[in-house]
């Protein structure tokens, strides 16, 4: 603010500026100008006589403030519309300029600066993070009469509104005022509440919003109404009553959804941004790391209300880890971390992290003195279910069934049945969305809860006795999602149905939990399908140990012992992933059974997919002659059928054992004739495996030459589809041949990232892969001392999987050039 200005009226056409009054009137009635935007404009006119650069208008209009350029522009803006685009000259590179004529001036005379007026009251904690919420907040202001500050209880809507106030007081003469709806259980006490913080007296005869409008007519104020959500209509209509009344009034309201009011700007307000914290990282922080991690806005939070009730506490490397798991857990909810700070008094933040399960009867009475519903997690989203329809908390409690989230399309099946439709569905989905118990991502188009809330959503469907309705539907979707998906995992649109199960795959795991749980008469069958379903899902997204683990839950679910084409289908799934994992033993094992099973139902498609894996395990053995026995019978097996995705699976194995066996050429004719029936098939991941193996052939024959645009457009696919199995192919193909190249630091640096990526995978090359790759990999220790190849391996086993793909991407654009 200015200080003690001289008074002066200026007056321009039908413009008149009365700086005592700090008004400015537009043909005679007052028009709202914010007190930086009155300031900017006495001093360009104080200075009209030349060009008022823009930092000193800053320092002037800002003084003792460290202010952005912008809001100079804003304030500027502002001034525009009221004075017409002319009245400001912008003069580039300078600054700006007051052009209008001034027709009269009258004498000057000084008069103390007013204070503003406000009932804001004193913050007894300290406010942390939001800086980029106020500016937003406060900017809105600048340009928009009514903005309403959403989001779920706890969030902080109120202490944001607070700060905000106290931001923008300034701009206000006539003050900013703030009126508490929470404790108010009647609407027609609104306007009441209103007026008895302004100090307006209604007029015998007259409702008490006539001397409202009377009163708001010629201000300038800011109105904060707090906690509308459950007088939404009442608080709605005032507010609309009021800001057609006086030109010169704003409303600033927070609700868990908007007022639905003409010329409202929503604010949704989220959780605070989370830590990027794992035990990996934690292990090697720095004394800068460490500084930089406690500058989160949650961590910040958390140590802050922690001191307080625990003065010595701080965050260290040892309990960093924990700090940031209840920060995520709790899902960056400001409530949710106050109250679990709170308990730094009693317990170590390891502990609360352990029992963070609990965190509805952990988490309370942190404040005796704030509301109840401020003071337990629990009551706080009890506030916000209690507003909802019977429908809408149905719905609600139905959807704490997904796992990570959900479609429209998954939301209408679990929340349809025959007195619901999915138009009503969606209806009462879109209410949870606007009362903030739901959000919606969108670009995804998907629904999700907050952990916290779908937490307490799942209690309460338990006590409704309405779970296993809600499951049973959940289960029946997924799993004709996962069947609707296998077979387009080895086609054209392999990549979308990768993304699409990527999304679904805590849903697919929660669906499978519950056929084991439950204990339903069919769940053996059911259990068997799924698996079968997604065991491509598993293999292709390198997800090896999750499959292997579904798997096996389903084969040991009572009920799955029959010898049946379902069984003999989850053998040969268990036998193919633990070949994949480098367990040949245990692959032979399921595998054999599998066969014999399929064999003794005479099922003899099963049996020829049974033999591919099983071949290439006896091989993983070191039984060469049972493993030429077996895929030879997987090709005849899979020419009876004609079959080509088979005939060419076939082939590509039985020329691995070409290649093992010193006999490339034989190993590549066969290559290439699966590459042609695969390109027919538009099977891409199939398609890159083989345009590798062919690589792999070429390379140990020296003609690296033909390499390149092989693994190129190996590459290429993969990043297409999102295969990471296929992937850590590519990194340690592309090892072998840098290493062939003689570029042993980059070999190295590719054989690293390949190794990091089968830790994350489970995925262990294959005997034919391993016999290819061990030599090479020799050969870059043998050129390079131990610590050179050691830095370069570590190099690579930091770099990650998209910037290692993109590394061997550019290396090979750029080797032959």
């Amino acid at each position: 603010m200015r200080g003690a200005p001289v008074s002066q009226n200026y007056r321009f056409g039908s413009i008149e500026i009365r700086t005592a009054e700090r008004r400015v009137f537009v043909e005679g009635q007052a028009v709202a100008v914010g007190a930086r935007a009155f300031d900017l404009l006495v001093t360009l006119i104080d200075h009209r006589d030349r060009v008022v650069s823009k930092d000193e208008l800053l320092t002037l209009v800002w003084p003792g403030l460290v202010v952005e350029e912008n809001n100079l522009q804003v304030q500027v803006s502002t001034l525009r519309k009221i004075l017409g685009n002319h009245a400001l000259a912008t003069i580039p590179g300078r600054g700006y300029r007051f052009t209008l004529p001034v027709e009269d001036e009258s004498a000057a005379i000084t008069t103390p600066a007013s204070r503003a007026k406000h009932n804001l009251p004193a913050a007894l904690t300290s406010f942390v993070g939001r800086e980029g919420e106020i500016r937003d907040i406060s900017a809105l202001l600048a340009t928009t009469r009514l903005v309403t500050l959403t989001g779920m209880g706890g969030t902080g809507k109120t202490r944001l509104s607070l700060e905000v106030a106290g931001a923008v007081q300034d701009d206000y003469p006539d003050g900013v005022w703030l009126v508490e709806l929470a404790s108010l259980g009647v609407a027609r006490l609104v306007p009441e509440a209103v007026a008895a913080v302004l100090g307006v007296k209604e007029q015998a005869g007259h409702p008490v919003t006539d001397a409202l409008e009377k009163f708001v007519k010629d201000r300038q104020l800011l109105l904060i109404l707090d906690n509308c959500e459950h007088l939404l209509e009442a608080a709605a209509a005032l507010a609309k009553q009021l800001l057609r009344a006086g030109r010169g009034i704003q409303v600033l309201a927070s609700s868990r959804e908007r007022l639905h009011v003409m010329g409202e700007t929503a604010y949704p307000l989220f959780s605070l941004a989370l830590p990027n914290l794992t035990p990996v990282l934690a292990a090697t922080f720095d004394a800068d790391q460490l500084a930089a991690f406690i500058q989160n806005d949650a961590v910040c939070l958390f140590i802050d209300r922690a001191r307080a009730a625990q003065p010595g506490f701080e965050v260290t490397r040892a309990n960093a880890v924990a700090v940031a798991d209840i920060c995520r857990r709790l899902d960056g909810i400001p409530l949710a971390i106050e109250l679990a700070a709170a308990r730094v008094s009693a317990m170590s933040v390891e502990q609360i992290a352990a029992r963070l399960e609990d965190r509805f009867c952990l988490f309370t009475g942190a404040d005796k003195t704030a509301q109840l519903r401020q003071q337990t997690l629990r009551a706080s989203i009890d506030w916000s279910v209690d507003l909802l329809s019977p429908a809408e908390r149905r719905l609600f409690q139905q959807l704490a069934v997904f796992a990570g989230g959900c479609t429209l399309a998954a939301a209408e099946a679990v929340g349809a049945n025959d007195d619901k439709s999915a138009n009503a569905v969606l209806n009462d989905l879109i209410q949870l969305v606007e009362k903030s118990l739901l959000m919606m991502d969108v670009s995804g188009g998907r629904y999700r809860m907050l952990a916290t809330v779908r937490q307490y959503a799942l209690e309460q469907l338990q006590q409704a006795d309405a779970e296993n309705q809600a499951r049973s539907r959940h289960l029946e979707f997924y799993l004709a999602l996962a069947e609707q998906a296998r077979p387009e995992l080895s086609g054209p649109d392999q990549g979308s149905w990768l993304a699409r199960l990527d999304l679904e795959r805590e849903n697919m795991l929660a669906a499978h939990s519950y056929v084991q749980a439950a204990g339903m008469r069919d769940g053996a069958a059911i259990g068997l399908r799924l698996v079968w379903a997604l065991k491509p899902y598993w293999i292709t997204s390198g997800q090896l140990m999750l499959g292997q683990q579904m798997t096996l839950e389903a084969l040991a679910h009572p009920g799955a012992e029959e010898r049946n084409v379902a069984r003999s289908r989850g053998l040969f799934e268990a036998g193919q992933i633990y070949f994949f994992m480098g367990d040949y033993g245990r692959a032979q094992t399921y595998l054999q059974e599998s066969r014999t099973i399929a064999h003794e139902i005479g099922d003899k498609q099963m049996q020829a997919m049974a033999l591919q894996p099983l071949g290439m395990a006896f091989l993983g053995c070191g039984d060469v002659a049972a493993a030429r026995v077996h895929l030879q019978d997987a090709l005849d097996l899979a020419g009876e059928f004609g079959s080509k995705r088979e005939i060419s699976a076939a082939m590509n194995l039985l020329a691995h054992l070409y290649r093992v066996s010193g006999e490339p050429h034989s190993a590549e004719k066969l290559y290439r004739q699966g590459l042609a029936l695969l390109r027919e098939l538009q099977e891409h991941e199939n398609v890159a495996i083989i345009l590798l193996n062919i690589s792999m052939v070429l390379i140990d024959r020296q003609s690296g030459e033909q390499v390149t645009p092989l693994l190129i457009e190996a590459a290429s696919i993969i990043n297409q589809i999102g295969a990471k199995r296929i992937g850590q192919s590519v990194l340690e193909v592309s090892a072998g041949y840098a290493a062939s190249c003689h570029e042993w630091e980059t070999a190295a640096r590719f054989f690293g990232a390949a190794e990091a990526l089968a830790l994350e995978t489970g995925l262990q090359r294959d005997p034919v892969d391993e016999a290819f790759l061990a030599p090479h990999v020799a050969r870059v220790k043998a050129a390079l001392t131990d610590a050179v190849f050691t830095v370069a391996e570590n190099e690579g086993y930091e770099l990650g999987y998209e910037q290692a793909m993109c590394e061997v991407h550019e290396w090979l654009v750029n080797i032959d050039s």
